[in-house]
């Protein structure tokens, strides 16, 4: 109960603000408007295509694929997709098969570049326009960056020209720890890549959770990309609104920023264990309200 009133809370006190915008705040929330997304990662265990429909249930247009299985990774998942009538809009990499994304065995490198591709066509084939991946380790000893790192680039830079070539933008999601812990070490690892189709993107609760401010964050790296979710002391990806993080301050800085991407909400799967329907609805609430647009509930 306590949970529910601090998320009504946040959204009434957003819904008031939003009587006083200025046209250019309007702009921006009808720039945003119908671009709710939330990411089936946060509906686990439950499989990739109830979870889409638990999505679209509560009144997302779009939503974000993570994958848990090899069937939810290939082409023909699309239509099981089609049938939950929501847009797909992005893809995370499978956290499930990153073992295979940043690895050097030459064996393991060939079945991970015919996944990535396969990968890819299932981006197209959903309408996707963005797919997830995290930094990979960076190796200092020179031995290491030769035999272990450079096959691993190879990797990444083999899935971004396939990104590209479907004209869809391969993003790197900031992280707590290593290269992308920082909005200058993530845009210094990016380049180090030397593939400018790929671009950053910005988790909140992983800015928190490195100690960063996630409004500075976006101010520094121009993200592409959103995942969205609340952070409060230990606690981490509780669901956005539910924390203490200043998203009024995010607002602002996704405004300044001319931000058009996808506002993807991305809290951890436990909080969603239970009464998804119910909770689905409040996270819709919450980030309609926040950014401005008619609220799922509402709708009756």
């Amino acid at each position: 109960m306590a949970e529910t009133a601090k998320t009504s809370n946040v959204k009434t006190t957003d819904i008031m603000a939003a009587d006083e915008m200025t046209p250019d705040e309007k702009a921006f929330n009808a720039k945003g408007a119908n671009k709710y997304s939330f990411s089936t990662a946060a509906l686990y265990p439950r499989s990739a295509a109830e979870s889409l429909r638990l999505i679209a249930g509560a009144g997302f247009l779009h939503a974000e694929l993570m994958p848990q299985c090899f069937a939810d990774a290939s082409e023909s998942f699309a239509l099981k997709a089609e049938r939950s009538k929501i847009h797909v809009a992005s893809v995370h990499y499978p956290l499930a098969m990153f073992s295979m994304l940043y690895n050097a065995s030459p064996g393991m490198t060939s079945e991970e570049r015919a996944f990535a591709e396969g990968l890819v066509r299932l981006c197209v084939a959903l309408g996707a326009e963005v797919l997830v991946i995290h930094p990979h380790d960076i190796q200092t000893e020179v031995q290491l960056k030769s035999s272990i790192e450079q096959p691993i680039r190879g990797n990444i830079l083999h899935l971004a020209e396939q990104c590209d070539k479907a004209k869809i933008v391969l993003a790197v999601e900031n992280s707590p720890k290593g290269a992308g812990r920082t909005a200058e070490g993530l845009l210094e690892y990016i380049e180090s890549l030397g593939n400018s189709s790929i671009k950053p993107m910005v988790d909140t609760t992983e800015a928190c959770e490195a100690g960063l401010d996630p409004a500075e964050f976006i101010l520094k790296v121009s993200p592409v990309h959103l995942h969205l979710s609340d952070h409060s002391g230990e606690k981490k990806h509780l669901p956005a609104g539910e924390g203490d993080t200043d998203w009024q301050a995010i607002k602002n800085a996704l405004k300044i920023k001319a931000y058009a991407g996808y506002y993807t909400l991305e809290p951890v799967y436990r909080y969603y264990l239970a009464e998804p329907e119910e909770k689905l609805a409040l996270a819709y609430d919450f980030v309609s309200g926040l950014f401005g647009s008619t609220s799922a509930t509402s709708q009756g």
